[in-house]
């Protein structure tokens, strides 16, 4: 395959770069996408309070480097341009986010930090959704294997009782680098981080400064400490941002929160839905849980059964009851994936003969 103009013109750039001045930079992972100019992006379009921004300079990869390399700073040294649709390219640098491998060039961090932002922030219900379902993505891949939700009523540190814990930990970390005695300075330090009610602005400032603290760890100890209250950081901003999405104004945002929900507990979390449904709920998010039931299934062999009858019934009635014909169609798609043995119908009326079946002792499922 022949190279293009620009693309020879990147490998000498990069060649020069590297011999120059390769302290200052990213890692390049391959194919190039670099989740840190995706980030740049990002926060040139919005403003501090959730809205957009539209004049900014938005750059791509190459930019990007050259901007990193020369140490320039966009908002300084340019007037940038406007931004006709920020809502359009808040999506497009998001997906392009979300595309790069969370293991790679630290865009774990990158993906929990703004798709909590764009959640629970951003104007676009399109961004959102797809905010909610990165959530459920990365929360799955750093291990998350359960939500939980935000406590009510809590009083959140204050952005100074935040910097106050910063200060405390980069304190533990100077002594310990300049050879005091350490005996768990750095881990006490940590602790009280980790102890703060964060709300979602002090958690992801946190979490964007510890990767550059684990290279000041001078103990295994030190540096354990710091990858678990980035563990912490992490978990929290991904059940802060779930729990916005599942109580979003949008229905799309909602079903979204569901499908991240699953994707992170499993079929499990399904169960409360289904056993307590709760009355009002639209017809989008009735059908986000059917299909989801129909995907993962329930862990009926682990439920009890007056808890397995409940979400069988819940099935069924919207299976047979419903007002709209794909969520009744639906329900019943879900229902063979948990009765294999029960009809192999999208009849309705199938389903209600194998109900009465059950209830007068027949040979159904139990």
């Amino acid at each position: 395959m022949r190279m293009t103009q620009s693309a020879r013109f990147l490998g000498l750039w990069l060649a020069w770069a590297g011999a120059s001045s390769c302290h200052l930079l990213p890692d390049i992972p391959d194919p190039l996408n670099l989740p840190r100019a995706r980030a740049e992006n990002l926060k040139q379009l919005h403003d501090g309070h959730g809205g957009y921004r539209y004049h900014g300079e938005l750059l791509g990869d190459f930019g990007y480097l050259i901007e990193v390399a020369t140490g320039r700073q966009r908002d300084l040294v340019s007037t940038g341009s406007a931004i006709t649709n920020p809502g359009h390219e808040t999506l497009m640098n998001l997906v392009e986010l979300l595309q790069m491998p969370p293991g790679r060039s630290g865009a774990a961090d990158l993906q929990i930090e703004w798709c909590a932002r764009l959640v629970s922030e951003d104007p676009s219900e399109l961004v959102r959704e797809r905010a909610a379902l990165g959530l459920g993505e990365v929360g799955a891949w750093i291990g998350m294997g359960e939500l939980v939700p935000p406590p009510g009523g809590v009083v959140y540190a204050t952005p100074e009782e935040v910097a106050a814990g910063l200060e405390g930990l980069l304190r533990s970390l100077r002594l310990a680098r300049e050879g005091a005695p350490e005996d768990g300075t750095v881990g006490l330090a940590c602790a009280q981080v980790a102890g703060m009610s964060l709300n979602l602005d002090g958690a992801w400032r946190l979490l964007g400064v510890l990767p550059g603290l684990s290279d000041l760890a001078q103990s295994p100890e030190a540096s354990a400490a710091i990858v678990d209250l980035r563990q912490h950081l992490r978990e929290t901003l991904v059940n802060d941002g779930v729990d916005r999405a599942l109580s979003d104004g949008s229905d799309r945002v909602r079903t979204a929160g569901l499908r991240a929900m699953v994707t992170i507990a499993g079929g499990h979390s399904l169960v409360g839905l289904l056993s307590q449904p709760r009355p009002g709920w639209s017809e989008t998010v009735v059908l986000g849980i059917v299909d989801l039931v129909a995907d993962v299934g329930l862990p009926f062999s682990e439920l009890p059964v007056a808890q397995r009858g409940r979400c069988l019934s819940t099935l069924l009635e919207w299976s047979a009851d419903h007002p709209a014909e794909r969520v009744r169609v639906r329900s019943m798609i879900a229902l063979r994936r948990l009765v294999p043995d029960g009809p192999a119908s999208l009849r309705e009326e199938d389903w209600l003969a194998w109900e009465r079946e059950v209830r007068s002792g027949g040979s159904g499922s139990s």
